[in-house]
């Protein structure tokens, strides 16, 4: 069988078929995101999240209702708990995480996973807000950012 009888016949289209679907399959699996994302809300700008939820994982990125940037929040290796603003103190921008760092994209400025600056033209640190362990919850106390 010649090209052209093999195209009339369809088999090509069903190998198209195919690849197009496990490419697109694999298209959308490089889009789910690996880090945990908690979305919660805010009571006397006190934030509770389940000590359960660091179970799987020692990072989770968390997405407040009304307030402006994401928090990430850490667990460290003696048990307390980091959050950091995903806020960049140059210019106000969000940041994202690179690895175990926070970049922003706008300026490039680089963070790192402590939230101090390692690459300007930012100057000052990220934000960090109090949290600790009450009971069997993260309380984190929100600063307002704008």
């Amino acid at each position: 069988m010649d090209r052209k009888e093999f195209i009339k016949k369809g088999s090509c289209g069903i190998c198209i078929a195919l690849s197009s679907g496990f490419l697109l399959s694999a298209l959308l699996d490089s889009c789910k995101t690996p880090l945990g994302v908690v979305k919660t809300s805010s009571k006397e700008d006190i934030v509770l999240i389940p000590v359960k939820e660091f179970e799987q994982s020692d990072y989770k990125l968390v997405r407040v209702n009304n307030y402006d940037y994401d928090l990430a929040v850490q667990k460290n290796a003696n048990g307390t708990y980091t959050t950091l603003v995903l806020l960049c103190s140059h210019a106000g921008q969000p940041l994202t995480r690179t690895g175990k760092n926070y970049y922003c994209a706008l300026h490039g400025s680089q963070f790192d996973h402590e939230g101090h600056v390692t690459k300007g033209p930012a100057e000052r640190d990220m934000i960090k807000l109090t949290t600790q362990i009450i009971n069997d919850q993260i309380s984190i106390q929100l600063k307002k950012t704008s």
